[in-house]
């Protein structure tokens, strides 16, 4: 494990270097696997990623959030949720915040690892956000066929659900038309003398690909519903007609009534008239496809990817660091890419497809592209409806999960952030470079409180793992 506690950065490279290799001796003293973990230590270091070109949303924000916040705040753009999220990923493992030590039995060495700041918007810490919304999804799902859903909107409406005081309000309305339109595949009288109700989750996802503004649902819906008595019956057919048509009108009918209720008459009028355009230029209704799951002969695995992936998909953040290629900070430019949706659709060879497209522009330009999509404090991008609810009368005790308790407790422990460094990383952060695992000291250790002032911890601040409590 690198001791953190000296003060790498500050050095020049070649008394860093030399630093790093006198680190590789000693590892390399105590065997391969150790001298490995060491090595991969060192090149997931920020400063060696830096030198490698790579480029962090944290070294970004932290060049120019303060001439990006004075410019925007005033205009009334940085919502409250956007400033404690972009601060917080700034100071994610600033020692200034806090800091856990760790100290090897053998050796004595002391390890300091600054606190997590738990921002969805941190590309570390949101990353575990992502695994818990998974496990979370995981827990609930029965073993039954599910099916994605994606529910889109008309581009024109798309700039009513970004106004910073409508924002929440109308993304609830988006949940609501979805939630409405399933609903009314269930409205018959027999089916309403047996109380029958879907099972379904529904995702908001703000951004596309080229991360604009596109606010959408993703649906995670069984095949089959469950009646009064706690019967489970199998449900296939999904009309897509009837599911687009209703999807619409019901979020129209839900808009005018909120932009009755909130807006002046001539805006509610301007919405107005362009929803009825609308509605003629999309006889059909509005985007919503779901195709049935491919691969029949292997069921069970393929319900376990698509709910692993839609968990992933709708918690990941709007860019991944990988797709930035480059940041000039002399001309305050930014370069990265994306892979068309349309391409998806095409053979690799289709002399239609568009490719892969890069994006070079005012860094400026976006950050404003990127903190848009920050929820607010309290706001839920995933709901569970019918007979997933918490709330629900239906009783699934009986059924069988699609998840054994044996996998959930892996998954659950994978989560743990030196497991996770392990997994993605493929080094161990504890494990010392004399061969020996670190134990935690919490009487070493430093946490603030709200006010900035120290707070005296003990050891039943922590669990197991050296994480504190909540």
């Amino acid at each position: 494990m690198i001791n953190v506690t000296k003060d790498y950065l500050s050095l020049d490279n070649s008394v860093r270097t030399e630093y790093f290799r006198n680190i590789l001796l000693e590892a390399a003293r105590n065997g391969e696997r150790v001298y490995q973990n060491a090595f991969n230590a060192i090149n997931n270091l920020p400063c060696v990623r830096e030198s490698k070109g790579k480029v962090t949303l944290r070294e970004l924000f932290s060049e120019y959030w303060d001439m990006f916040y004075d410019y925007y705040n005033p205009l009334g753009l940085i919502r409250p949720a956007i400033k404690d999220n972009v601060d917080a990923m700034i100071h994610c493992k600033d020692f200034s915040k806090g800091y856990l030590t760790y100290e090897c039995p053998n050796c004595k060495n002391l390890v300091n690892i600054g606190l997590s700041c738990n921002s969805r918007f941190c590309s570390s810490c949101g990353n575990r956000y992502r695994e818990e919304r998974a496990l979370s999804i995981s827990k609930t799902v029965i073993s039954k066929t599910h099916r994605q859903f994606v529910f889109s909107i008309a581009k024109e409406l798309r700039k009513y659900f970004i106004e910073p005081d409508d924002r929440d309000n109308l993304l609830d309305i988006l949940f609501e038309a979805v939630n409405e339109a399933f609903n009314l595949l269930l409205d018959s009288p027999i089916a309403k003398r047996e109380h029958r109700q879907f099972g379904y989750m529904l995702f908001l996802h703000t951004y596309g690909r080229d991360i604009k503004w596109n606010p959408h649902i993703h649906a995670l819906i069984c095949e089959g519903y469950m009646d009064k008595n706690n019967i489970f019956h199998k449900y296939y057919f999904f009309p897509y007609e009837r599911l687009r048509k209703s999807f619409m009108y019901s979020l129209h009918n839900k808009m005018y009534i909120y932009m009755k209720k909130n807006k002046t008459k001539d805006e509610y009028n301007k919405f107005y008239k362009l929803t009825k355009s609308l509605e003629k230029r999309y006889p059909d209704g509005y985007y919503a496809h779901g195709p049935k799951l491919k691969d029949k002969n292997n069921n069970r695995v393929s319900i376990k990817n698509l709910t692993s992936y839609i968990a992933r998909y709708a918690s990941h953040p709007a860019i991944a660091e990988s797709r930035i290629l480059k940041v000039d900070y002399t001309n305050a430019t930014i370069t990265y890419y994306y892979d068309p949706h349309e391409d998806d659709l095409l053979d690799e060879d289709d002399p239609n497809r568009l490719g892969r497209q890069e994006i070079t522009e005012s860094v400026f330009v976006f950050m404003k592209k990127l903190v848009r999509h920050i929820p607010n404090k309290g706001f839920h991008n995933i709901r569970y409806c019918g007979f997933y609810s918490k709330h629900t009368n239906q009783d699934l005790s009986k059924l069988k999960k699609l998840y054994t308790t044996i996998e959930l407790n892996k998954m659950k422990s994978n989560i743990n952030w030196n497991k996770k460094m392990k997994l993605t990383y493929n080094y161990e952060p504890l494990l010392c470079t004399c061969g020996h695992y670190m134990n935690f000291c919490p009487e070493l250790s430093f946490f603030p409180d709200k006010k900035g002032i120290p707070k005296q911890l003990s050891f039943y601040d922590f669990n197991e793992e050296g994480e504190l409590y909540a």
